[in-house]
């Protein structure tokens, strides 16, 4: 007897509607609130326009204000709202009783990914959405709805929503226990911004000049910072556009990568690992130095405070041997704390001496490459081709300079001559401290200050240094070689005095706004003045810059900052024509007064001489040196 066996070929399937639908259902009072709370917006945007007729708004300031949401608000709000949707949609894997339940389905685990991915997608995009389409169609009948900028907005949200949807997803695989899920999905959007810092800050402690500062060279792995920071609106004089969209698509596709990498781990996660902080054993490892990392970065600063820095006073640098100590100690509490997570125990103490190891050495590996600069850090300096430009801090001044200008080329000169003396630096420095010394006849000889300088890189970090430094009075003013000289040259010097008194932009001088502060009645005296009287004073100004007398350079001098009766400053604008936005732009140039400037003193007094009123003799032969004494 012959058997005839008929067979059919089995359909793969790779998304569930009944599934589909029963996530949307179960989860309703997530999304419906969100919508629900939304619609408050086109709501308000109804009654506006019928309480205004619509007469008002136009449709360029409705383009601006849709992409003021997309840039400010709707990543935040993305950032928090993909946590819930996450957390709803994969919270299954989280729950013993739900992931048997669900991996017992005739259905396969691909199916099962890829039908709550379309879950919480459809979740994230539901409000949008609705409380979109309530807008656009209030818009609409208005007719002021710019359809370009919704569509351009609506692309935009969809590839953010795919970005933190694909990292609460990856997070919900290396996970099974949803609190970790989200400290996993949280950290991980400014864990890079976390460790910037951190190693900042530890390495300020020993290298010199490394500022304790965020430098942003790893930024884009913290997504929302990245998006915050390069994201934004302009205006271009036709329209308002949109700047670094770059970063949105990028961000989607490493999303849809992240989501196959999700699927992935997914498919060899086992269904025991429910509950466990860490779902995938080979990452266990990574948690567990990870965490001991953290612990020793951050408690082991607060630790060295405590039992070093309070106990012995408080010093520039840090000593290297206790900070490795107090690290060390923090990195195994932190190792340990990892461990009982992991195990759900607190016996992690015996039979494990590998992990301990291998933490210290981890340990002694960072303080060694941090103490001995392995990476070069402290003598890095910038090229200047590849500087934006350069913001200096010093003593009483502040201020930019162009990346390529011969004022740039000075403080780099300036950088370089303090590192070539960082042993004679860190000699003189003292650590309780300001110093100041005088010699026999009361004149100050040596003092010191702090430099900060802050080189803004063309790709958008940052390089910054801090400086706490010696200055002798000898070497300021007499030996051109020395960095006290140079450093005059550069924040007290021709070029300096040049950038300060010239606009960038302007052409036109516009008006000029004073302020005073008579320190004899203590009344603050303002003025205004247009036409022939500013110009007459920035003539004076120019002047000053021209002779080397527009800054006071002698901060030896002990009443530097109180030899005068008067004090104040000057802000001169200056109007110019923008190309970028087609009109009429306004530059302002502000200089804080000095009594060596005796061409602007001049023509202050002759322009405003009601500043006069009510000032001793003594005060005006300080604040007026020069005109003063030429009438007495």
């Amino acid at each position: 007897m012959n058997w005839e066996v008929s067979t059919m070929p089995s359909k793969k399937s790779y998304f569930n509607p009944a599934l589909y639908r029963k996530n949307l259902s179960r989860f309703w009072p997530l999304w419906g609130g969100v919508s629900l709370v939304g619609c408050v917006a086109p709501l308000y945007m109804l009654l506006t326009l019928l309480s205004r007729g619509g007469a008002y708004i136009q449709m360029s300031s409705v383009s601006s204000s849709i992409y003021a949401l997309v840039t400010i608000l709707i990543p935040g709000f993305l950032l928090v709202y993909a946590s819930l949707c996450g957390v709803l949609t994969w919270g299954y894997l989280s729950n013993a009783r739900s992931v048997g339940l669900y991996h017992t389905l005739p259905v396969s685990r691909t199916c099962l990914f890829f039908t709550s991915l379309a879950s919480g997608l459809t979740m994230m995009l539901l409000p949008f959405l609705i409380v979109g389409t309530l807008s656009s169609l209030v818009l609409l009948c208005f007719g002021i709805l710019p359809l370009k900028t919704v569509a351009w907005a609506a692309v935009l949200v969809i590839g953010m929503c795919v970005l933190f949807f694909s990292l609460i997803t990856l997070a919900a695989m290396v996970s099974g226990n949803s609190f970790a899920v989200l400290a996993f999905y949280y950290l991980g959007n400014f864990l890079a911004a976390i460790l910037d810092w951190l190693l900042s800050s530890f390495s300020s402690g020993f290298l010199f000049g490394i500022a304790n500062s965020y430098t942003g060279r790893v930024e884009f792995f913290s997504p929302v910072l990245y998006i915050y920071n390069h994201f934004t609106t302009y205006y271009d004089g036709e329209a308002y556009q949109l700047s670094g969209t770059w970063c949105i698509g990028v961000y989607a596709l490493v999303g849809i990568v992240l989501l196959a990498l999700s699927l992935l781990l997914y498919r060899r996660r086992k269904s025991e690992s429910a509950g466990d902080v860490v779902a995938q054993s080979w990452l266990k490892p990574i948690f567990r130095y990870g965490v001991a990392l953290l612990s020793g970065l951050t408690l082991g600063q607060v630790l060295y405070t405590f039992v070093y820095t309070i106990p012995f006073g408080a010093s520039r640098y840090k000593s290297i041997v206790p900070m490795a100590v107090c690290v060390l100690v923090t990195a195994l509490l932190g190792y340990y704390v990892a461990s009982m997570l992991l195990k759900k125990s607190l016996r992690v103490f015996r039979g494990n001496w590998q992990g301990p190891l291998t933490t210290a050495a981890i340990v002694v590996i960072l303080c060694g490459c941090v103490s001995f600069d392995v990476f070069g850090s402290v003598s890095y300096v910038p090229d200047l081709q590849e500087v934006d430009d350069v913001i200096i801090s010093f003593y009483d001044r502040s201020f930019s300079a162009s990346g390529d200008s011969r004022l740039a080329q000075e403080i780099a000169a300036a950088h370089r001559a303090i590192l070539k003396d960082e042993a004679y630096i860190r000699s003189m420095t003292s650590d309780g401290g300001y110093a100041y010394t005088m010699d026999e006849s009361g004149v100050q000889e040596t003092m010191e200050t702090t430099l900060y300088l802050s080189y803004r890189m063309k790709d958008g970090t940052m390089v910054q240094r801090r400086y706490d430094m010696p200055l002798v009075r000898d070497r300021w003013y007499n030996q051109p070689d020395t960095f006290d000289y140079l450093l005059r040259q550069a924040v007290y010097g021709p070029e300096a005095s040049d950038a300060a008194v010239t606009p960038v932009l302007g052409d036109t001088l516009d008006s000029l706004y004073g302020e005073y502060w008579n320190n004899d009645t203590g009344d603050v005296v303002t003025f205004n003045l247009t036409s022939d009287g500013a110009q007459r004073i920035y003539d004076g100004l120019l002047a000053d810059a021209a002779a080397g007398t527009l800054y006071d350079d002698d901060i030896f001098r002990y009443d530097y900052y109180y030899n005068n009766g008067i004090s104040g400053n000057l802000e001169f604008s200056f109007r110019y024509w923008s190309e970028e936005t087609m009109s009429r732009e306004v530059e302002f140039v502000r200089v804080d007064l000095s009594p060596t400037m005796t061409n602007t003193m001049a023509a202050l007094k002759e322009e405003v001489p009601e500043w006069f009123a009510g000032l001793s003799e003594a005060s005006q032969l300080s604040a007026f040196p020069d005109t003063v004494s030429a009438e007495t």
